[in-house]
């Protein structure tokens, strides 16, 4: 027999992913390039490198160097600190198991609000933790937390997308004056609230995975006091972030590149809330790149949504959806029951056997070809990226050449 694994702290349960695109198309019998996430959380769109790829990759040979000390430099311009109050880790999920990692162990207790993202009670339980949850509610929470260790929070929240005001986490973050309380800020950009040097005790996480569009790179930052920030760094893994990674993350938040997404996709948000209000769903005010829709029908509403090959969040009360481009959304929009209000921006998605092409005209340059065939995904890349739109362009393995010229022509006419 092998070994047994140390024990976990009590309902420890490990993170399950959600099913794949080429899983969601067998079960269904779609073609894979027909299958549209928004249930990720992240742009519809892939972010431009902000440096040359050649750049980038021109010392993947190399270890990454120890202290991180350019993309905690980059971070801290970024947030307005000092690097030393910066520590970084592969994602906002390596922080939050770093802050587990370091506070947190068998017999320690740790809080957290329900329902959430599930990896903070997953990683204090790793570390043995006992994890106690309470409902989202400051009060609750700080009941719950007189003797935690850790109390985590996640604002904007997830799944709810509500926000609290910064100076009333400071009032939690006092009266738990022995607890680090940790805030997952990965959707700062889209609600503008930090708690970012608040109090010693107070650390705050953020992604790149988000506005920034890098959720394949892994990068993430935590903002905390110097002493909370050096005894993250000292237990971290020695190079959690590769180096091409950090160097493209560090170029990112030196030259910000994110408010047309942001600001875009707040309207989006918006415009979408709006017409699934009008055809009966409770759409809460949110402060994220998604939108929540309330209804005892979520669970069956999600699975008729899958089964077009549109993927939303589902919970028992309520659906999460992600905003992508307007006419992508409107696939869901009309699928639900609503009629879609007209979008600020020229957009349009256009299926061909075996292809999906998604544009926004009035875009950005934020364009991605997965054809399979290097030379010519370069050459659609280059094309509309000059002409300043918005590509997402997917095609299967099997679809022919004639398809994916017809659809990009199609989408751009």
């Amino acid at each position: 027999m092998p070994p047994r694994p140390r024990p976990a702290g009590s309902g420890f349960e490990a993170y399950r992913w959600a099913a794949t695109v080429g899983e969601v198309a067998a079960r269904h019998g779609l073609s894979p390039a027909h299958v549209l996430r928004f249930d990720a959380n992240v742009p519809a769109f892939t972010a431009p490198l902000p440096l040359p790829a050649g750049s980038a990759l021109a010392q993947r040979g190399v270890y990454p160097e120890g202290s991180y000390r350019a993309l905690r430099e980059a971070a801290a311009a970024y947030a307005g600190c000092e690097p030393d109050e910066v520590a970084v880790d592969a994602g906002a999920d390596g922080l939050i198991a770093l802050v587990a990692r370091t506070y947190l162990g068998a017999g320690a207790l740790a809080v957290t609000e329900t329902p959430t993202y599930p990896v903070y009670a997953i990683a204090s339980r790793i570390e043995g933790a006992e994890v106690r949850t309470t409902a989202r509610d400051l009060d609750a929470l700080a009941e719950a937390g007189r003797e935690a260790r850790v109390v985590w929070l996640c604002n904007p929240g997830n799944p709810s997308g509500e926000m609290w005001p910064a100076a009333e986490i400071v009032r939690l973050a006092d009266a738990l004056s022995d607890a680090l309380v940790a805030v997952d800020e990965a959707y700062f950009e889209y609600g503008g609230e930090t708690v970012a040097k608040a109090r010693p005790n107070v650390v705050a996480i953020r992604t790149l995975s988000k506005a920034f569009g890098f959720a394949g790179l892994r990068v993430g930052y935590a903002i905390a006091s110097p002493e909370v920030a050096a005894a993250l760094g000292e237990r971290r893994s020695p190079a959690p972030i590769a180096t091409t990674a950090a160097r493209i993350a560090a170029a990112a938040l030196r030259e910000p590149q994110i408010d047309d997404e942001v600001t875009t996709t707040i309207s989006e948000r918006e415009r979408v809330r709006s017409a699934l209000a009008a055809v009966g769903f409770e759409t809460p005010p949110v402060h994220a790149n998604f939108v929540v829709a309330r209804t005892p029908e979520a669970p069956r509403l999600a699975a008729e949504l899958e089964a077009r090959g549109l993927v939303v969040r589902g919970y028992a009360d309520s659906l999460r959806i992600t905003v992508r481009s307007p006419a992508d959304d409107d696939l869901v929009l009309r699928a639900l029951g609503a009629d879609p209000p007209p979008a600020d921006r020229r957009s349009v998605t256009v299926f061909r056997q075996g292809v999906r092409v998604s544009v926004v005209i009035d875009g950005s340059g934020r364009v991605r070809s997965a054809t399979g065939d290097p030379r010519r995904d370069r050459e659609i890349e280059q094309r509309t990226a000059e002409s300043g739109f918005d590509l997402d362009l997917v095609a299967d393995e099997s679809a022919r050449d004639e398809d994916i010229a017809g659809a990009l022509d199609e989408a751009i006419a």
